[in-house]
């Protein structure tokens, strides 16, 4: 009953962040994220607020944004009121792409992750393609600088 009750939640916090007057809407961060070769940096969602308001009512995918949970948890993930396509990474408790989903502006259906998973990478659809990044390959958060 307290997992029925705690998904439901979940899945309801997008719901909440539509209410929140844009003066009030949740401020990201921008933090490293090292895929491959490539070092990037992305707005950092890692609170329920932020990960529930996610990428809602911003006008650009770029520069991406990752979900991340304290803990490996199975997330589903839609675009209500997002208006660009994405594509999205789901990344496992090692750091790895498990898996990577396309989702289309606006579309409310909820795409799950096939196992539990500790972020989602948020990108502008077909960054994974153009930059050669796939299911399999290692992420860093926070790499450190090589002199």
């Amino acid at each position: 009953m307290i997992k029925r009750f705690l998904v439901m939640l979940v899945l309801a916090m997008p719901l909440l962040a539509c209410a929140v007057p844009a003066d009030e809407r949740e401020v990201f961060s921008l933090v490293p994220l090292q895929l491959g070769e490539h070092l990037i940096q992305v707005q950092l969602a890692d609170t329920p607020q932020k990960r529930a308001q996610g990428l809602m009512f911003q006008q650009s995918a770029d520069p991406g944004m990752l979900l991340l949970y304290r803990e490996p948890t199975e997330i589903s993930l839609w675009m209500l009121n997002t208006a660009m396509p994405l594509d999205v990474a789901y990344i496992d408790a090692n750091w790895t792409i498990a898996e990577l989903i396309t989702l289309e502006p606006y579309d409310e259906t909820p795409v799950p992750s096939k196992q539990p998973v500790i972020a989602a990478l948020e990108m502008p659809r077909g960054w994974f393609a153009k930059y050669g990044v796939a299911v399999g390959q290692k992420v860093s958060l926070n790499p450190e600088t090589k002199p």
